[in-house]
């Protein structure tokens, strides 16, 4: 029985210091307050045209409709200032301009254009009071979003485009082996991602069809934006959760 004990002991101490050594070992960004994370700055052509960057919550809009209603029927890129945003493309009912049209959300008035154009990166912290009560999460937004919606606290559409569109149930769990001996695997659920994005977000441009046939699949590479930090860097959990994405590290 000893035995056994001092080896459960043995194991726990490796897992945590595994996470010790992992957040040493990786220089992770630095986070901002939680009602500021995932707040992007769109200014790819209002530097051009002195005006004002765009400032965009995702958080905000992520009550109201899931990752896929954007970066998958409106054809923005995961990328900030990748898509080649217009007032006029906007004017026209595309990008932006599919909800803001004065009947789903604001419309592109005078009035409005500072909702918008105001360089504000500071979240609407009063109207980020108002999702306090979600269930908690220690990083990002301090919002586990996965749970709210499990929970039904929040009913994000998942199509605009499609009245009767349904999520694909699909509920591969992969198990993900580590290259760092001292550090246990990774899980990904398709089932939660599927429930927020569409399959083409992922694959093949970021990750191939076939399991563990992506190239320089790496943390450091994770960390750069690529792979699951095309995400999990800014806007969904961010990777200062290692026990979200590897469950059998401890700390």
């Amino acid at each position: 029985m000893k035995k056994y004990v001092s080896l459960l002991c043995v194991f726990a101490l490796l897992a945590y210091v595994s996470t010790i050594v992992a957040s040493q070992f990786y220089d992770l960004p630095p986070l901002p307050s939680p009602s500021k994370y995932g707040n992007v700055l769109i200014d790819r052509q209002t530097a051009e045209m002195t005006m004002p960057s765009v400032s965009f919550s995702h958080w905000s809009h992520r009550t109201r409709y899931t990752c896929r209603v954007c970066h998958f029927e409106l054809d923005f890129m995961l990328e900030t200032n990748a898509t080649e945003i217009t007032e006029q493309a906007n004017r026209d009912g595309k990008y932006c301009g599919t909800c803001h049209n004065g009947e789903i959300a604001f419309g592109h008035t005078k009035d409005n254009c500072v909702n918008c154009h105001n360089f504000g990166m500071d979240g609407s912290h009063t109207r980020f009071e108002s999702l306090k009560d979600l269930p908690y999460s220690p990083y990002g937004n301090r919002i586990n979003w996965v749970k709210a919606m499990e929970q039904g606290l929040i009913k994000p559409k998942p199509s605009i485009l499609d009245e009767n569109y349904q999520v694909m149930e699909f509920t591969s769990l992969l198990d993900i082996e580590a290259d760092w001996g001292l550090i246990p695997g990774a899980e990904f659920p398709h089932k939660e991602h599927q429930e927020w994005l569409d399959c083409a977000n992922c694959h093949p441009e970021i990750f191939n069809i076939e399991k563990k046939t992506t190239e320089n699949f790496d943390m450091k590479y994770n960390l750069q934006g690529k792979f699951c930090g095309a995400c999990h860097l800014r806007v969904a959990f961010p990777m200062d959760d290692c026990s979200r994405c590897h469950p059998k590290m401890s700390g």
